[in-house]
């Protein structure tokens, strides 16, 4: 079946990107805050209503079991052991201040383990600001499957795909100190931001990165630009499941404060994605943990 929750994920973050690049085309973002300090955008809302109709009208089809909650409009059915989920637009300040490494992200978990992961970057090559056929790419990975990536290409009203290239972790030299992105948030506690001061802090860190957004983030660490990404608290399920599953089958380390792959029976929990076990254990251990 996890084929076919594939497909349904495919449409659903294909649809949510059409509207999020027909935001873009318009020239003005329009923002507002849902809550004191999360900004929410007019992509998020047009993206999130595009994956809930995609979501609405072919997962009771394929199992009526299968739940499902996205950013904007929250859960639809009865919560059970099968969950489908989507962040219809990650990375909502980056792309509200012009960046292009934004993502639409969705996913499918049961019991809270990731089974599939998607993650679209429409604009990740080349954006709309430097030609109406922006350039980006589609990565997916499925439990036993494989990682995988497919470069876009807009239409300017669909999207082409390249063939299919499968994604694995990389060859990197031995150093002291590491690339990192650790990001500082105001959704963090005082107890998460002290995680990431002290990682920062701690000499570990030989340059700084980032994205905007987990996806994005996750992304950059398996494809090169940066060996650790630690989350300390910034991120929730709907933005971090889809590239952890990515990541893992990737062969990268994806770990939670045990030092175990995430398990998302709770909506936020800190993780760390490095190229290696030990580049990990040394970030944990340099946040106090």
């Amino acid at each position: 079946m996890l084929d076919e929750i594939r497909e349904i994920l495919t449409e659903a973050v294909i649809r949510g990107a059409l509207e999020v690049l027909r935001v873009r085309l318009g020239g003005t973002v329009a923002a507002t805050y849902k809550d004191a300090t999360e900004l929410v955008t007019e992509a998020d809302q047009r993206s999130d209503a595009a994956i809930l109709e995609v979501f609405k009208h072919r997962f009771p089809l394929l199992d009526p079991e299968i739940s499902f909650r996205l950013e904007e409009s929250g859960d639809t059915g009865t919560p059970g052991l099968k969950l489908a989920g989507a962040d219809p637009l990650d990375g909502t300040n980056h792309f509200a201040c012009g960046g292009s490494l934004y993502s639409i992200q969705a996913h499918y978990m049961e019991n809270g383990v990731p089974l599939v992961g998607m993650v679209f970057q429409p604009e990740a090559y080349l954006p709309l600001a430097e030609t109406p056929d922006c350039v980006g790419r589609l990565a997916w990975a499925a439990r036993g499957c494989g990682a995988w990536v497919l470069r876009s290409t807009f239409t300017g009203v669909s999207f082409s795909f390249a063939e299919p290239s499968r994604l694995r972790k990389r060859t990197i030299p031995s150093t002291r100190t590491f690339t990192a992105c650790i990001p500082l948030s105001s959704k963090m506690t005082p107890e998460e931001r002290g995680r990431a001061t002290r990682a920062l802090s701690s000499g570990l860190v030989a340059s700084t990165t980032g994205t905007g957004g987990a996806g994005g983030n996750v992304m950059m660490t398996v494809l090169g630009g940066q060996q650790v990404y630690a989350n300390f608290g910034a991120g929730t399920d709907l933005d971090l499941i889809p590239p952890q599953e990515i990541a893992e089958e990737a062969g990268l380390t994806v770990w939670d404060l045990r030092r175990r792959p995430p398990v998302w029976n709770v909506s936020k929990q800190p993780f760390v994605v490095a190229v290696t076990p030990e580049i990990a254990e040394a970030f944990l251990q340099a946040a106090g943990l």
